[in-house]
């Protein structure tokens, strides 16, 4: 799976660490391989009991090699399950997977949405192992070329009136090739912010909101995401 998302391992980082840095990453990509599972060629749509219940099966045969990963998705209490609707509920926010009227998740074509001031995310049902074109991934996302934001983006009064404590300092992660970005408070939820997280890793585990850690050539963007959305960035 590694090898297929293009991951690679960051300086000081085991096994199971890396697997769960991965298993986040592929699980964007199997959620949207459940929701095709629903008889009709994924015209119909899954519930969200069914992708949690698949995702943990998964996750779970995974935890035959690194029995840590359990502990990382929190499965040892009712988070687990709450840690993979957050990411099922990110993807949907994002339209990563559409969500029926009637409460069911089906997937979505391949298009793009505004990632900050200057670039594109790229959404939708698409094989991560058939795009040459593309950027490295970065948590469950990656970047798309393509014209940027229609709308103005906000002055920096605008962005911090109503967070001006909001504050986030980038550093360099283990190796050269990853960040580690802190916030100092878990912003709300918000189309940018769910952009933020499908393009982080969380750093403690699937529930870490305000420790994330993401590829180095996608600091410059989220530095800009993260001032779009009101927040200081401080230098490392």
């Amino acid at each position: 799976m590694a090898g297929d998302l293009g991951l690679h391992r960051m300086g000081g980082e085991d096994d199971t660490r890396f697997a769960c840095r991965v298993s986040y990453s592929a699980l964007r990509f199997w959620m949207q391989a459940f929701c095709l599972d629903d008889g009709y060629g994924g015209a119909y749509g899954v519930s969200e009991s069914a992708i949690i219940r698949k995702s943990a099966i998964w996750l779970r045969n995974l935890a035959d090699l690194y029995p840590g990963i359990l502990d990382w998705y929190r499965f040892y209490d009712a988070a687990g399950a709450r840690g993979l609707a957050s990411i099922l509920h990110t993807l949907a926010a994002m339209r990563d997977l559409v969500k029926t009227e009637d409460g069911l998740y089906r997937c979505a074509a391949m298009h793009t949405a505004p990632a900050g001031t200057y670039a594109r995310i790229r959404l939708g049902l698409a094989d991560p192992t058939d795009m040459d074109d593309r950027p490295p991934i970065s948590g469950m996302g990656f970047i798309a070329k393509g014209p940027a934001r229609t709308e103005s983006a906000p002055t920096p009064a605008q962005a911090t009136s109503s967070s001006a404590s909001a504050k986030a300092r980038i550093r360099p992660g283990g190796d050269d090739g990853h960040v580690i970005i802190e916030l100092n408070r878990v912003p709300r939820s918000s189309p940018d912010w769910q952009c933020f997280f499908m393009l982080t890793w969380p750093l403690r585990d699937v529930t870490d909101r305000q420790r994330r850690m993401a590829r180095v050539e996608y600091a410059p963007l989220l530095a800009d995401l993260l001032r779009f959305c009101g927040f200081q960035v401080q230098p490392s």
